[in-house]
């Protein structure tokens, strides 16, 4: 069941600054009204996608964006699933 939509879904998005964690009078992230809580799979950067056991499925927003930390992915790569498929 997807997460009720928040700002604590925001922790972590280099935007989540815009969400009154500033000096310039910002309250609210312009793409907070918009987004959608969506589940994604997070794997970090220095992690290399060898097995599903390598991400963390996550509900979050669908703007979230967090670069140089992790990826946010729609699907498990392609590879993942074949070789699951393979083993079953």
């Amino acid at each position: 069941m997807p997460a009720h939509k928040d700002k604590s879904l925001c922790l972590g998005c280099r935007n989540d600054f815009y969400n009154g964690k500033n000096a310039l009078g910002i309250s609210e992230c312009w793409s907070f009204q918009t987004a959608e809580v969506v589940t994604r799979y997070k794997l970090g950067w220095w992690t290399q996608p060898r097995s599903r056991a390598d991400f963390q499925e996550v509900q979050t927003l669908s703007c979230h964006y967090a670069p140089g930390q992790y990826a946010m992915m729609k699907e498990l790569p392609r590879h993942i699933l074949r070789d699951e498929k393979a083993s079953a």
